[in-house]
């Protein structure tokens, strides 16, 4: 970015600068000597080229944007997207509505800033409203779709779908072992399936009310969160069902970590509960509003997406809370990379957010319709189950 602008905007100090003068001083304008930086005025719908100058400037009587060199992804004013487009630029300023665009890598208040080179495409289709996703270790994908589907769709790395087998009715959650055997909770049968590599599907076992997320541990036993029992399920490897704790209220997603300690989502009462291999359950620490998905990095650091608040909650193995990054909109699933990053995918913005271990929020990449859930491979490849398009979504770094 220092290489484009001028006037030393190349922090989020001297972006914090730029956005209070803008915000405090109409009409507005920014200029440097690059020939890429550009003043937008809304009574003509039209850019003025700014590159003479190199101070800021007031040319117009109305609100300004800011654009340079980028592509556009989305806007809530239709004329600069259509302006943008056209004249390939992309970096906005506009008094704190939303904006996302790539280029750059800042975040000030509600303006959102993507320094993202990702590449969005379709990498398959699916059955009906897959609203579950996940991973094998050798990158073929696979969906959890809904009625009336009622199945499990596999996706290769070549995009090649099929449906690998069917489920009970209902089927909300999705994981998988490793001997590449695939188990969904299956929400209005109060149960879950197993489908072997084979595609051959039996009922493992039963459930508590409303089971959604689903994890298993090292042994091969499976838990299950159940949102409307208010508690997790353990089903083992024979099919042997006990409810295993309690947990906070509605209880949607739920995750494990390496000494076998289970975290749930609690929708209902905006917190984690954390219970131990032995059953116990205490609240690990408070979350935004209605978290849904639920992951966890390699130091025991849990991070909800909080569909209610559009943001990321971090709480460490101590219980300290705090919010990490914002979101698109409707924020449900949530996956972790190697670095620590993590990704959200928005159900209502159609898009996936990236939130570095700092805080720095950018969109990552688009979806398809009304993305659930998120998964990620061992290349840093994201995939969403997008609901409202029926198809799987790959995002490339």
């Amino acid at each position: 970015m220092s290489t484009q602008i001028n006037l030393s905007l190349v922090n989020n100090t001297a972006l914090t600068q730029a956005v209070n003068i803008m915000s405090t001083i109409p009409p507005q304008g920014f200029a440097n000597t690059s020939n890429d930086l550009y003043e937008y005025d809304l009574s003509t719908e039209s850019f003025t080229n700014l590159a003479s100058l190199s101070i800021l400037i007031a040319t117009t009587s109305n609100p300004t944007f800011i654009a340079y060199n980028a592509t556009i992804e989305s806007s809530d004013v239709s004329g600069v997207v259509t302006a943008l487009n056209s004249l390939n630029k992309g970096i906005f300023l506009n008094n704190g509505t939303t904006v996302y665009v790539t280029g750059s890598d800042f975040i000030y208040g509600n303006l959102v800033i993507n320094s993202s080179t990702s590449s969005s495409t379709i990498l398959g289709t699916t059955g009906n409203a897959p609203i579950a996703i996940t991973i094998d270790s050798s990158g073929n994908i696979y969906t959890a779709n809904s009625a009336p589907s009622l199945n499990v769709s596999k996706i290769t790395p070549y995009g090649v779908s099929t449906i690998l087998g069917t489920t009970g009715f209902t089927p909300n959650g999705i994981t998988i072992d490793t001997s590449g055997n695939i188990y969904t909770t299956n929400g209005g049968s109060l149960n879950v399936s197993k489908i072997t590599p084979l595609g051959v599907s039996t009922i493992l076992g039963t459930t508590g009310g409303a089971p959604t997320g689903i994890t298993i541990n090292a042994s091969g036993n499976i838990y299950v969160a159940n949102r409307s029992s208010n508690n997790v399920s353990q089903i083992t490897p024979l099919g042997v069902s006990t409810i295993f704790a309690t947990t906070g209220t509605a209880p949607w997603g739920i995750t494990i970590d390496a000494s076998g300690n289970i975290y749930t989502a609690n929708n209902g009462s905006n917190n984690v509960s954390k219970i131990t291999p032995l059953g116990v359950s205490t609240i690990l620490g408070t979350t935004g509003s209605a978290p849904r998905g639920i992951t966890i990095d390699t130091s025991g650091n849990i991070y909800t997406a909080n569909y209610g608040s559009d943001n990321v909650s971090k709480i460490t193995p101590l219980g300290v809370s705090t919010i990490l990054g914002t979101t698109g909109i409707d924020p449900w699933g949530i996956t972790i990379d190697s670095s620590g990053n993590i990704y959200t995918a928005n159900q209502i913005s159609n898009n996936v957010s990236k939130i570095t271990p700092l805080g720095v929020s950018t969109i990552f990449g688009t979806t398809g319709l009304n993305p659930n859930n998120i998964t990620i491979d061992a290349s840093g490849n994201i995939y969403t189950s997008n609901a409202g398009s029926d198809n799987v979504s790959k995002i490339t770094p």
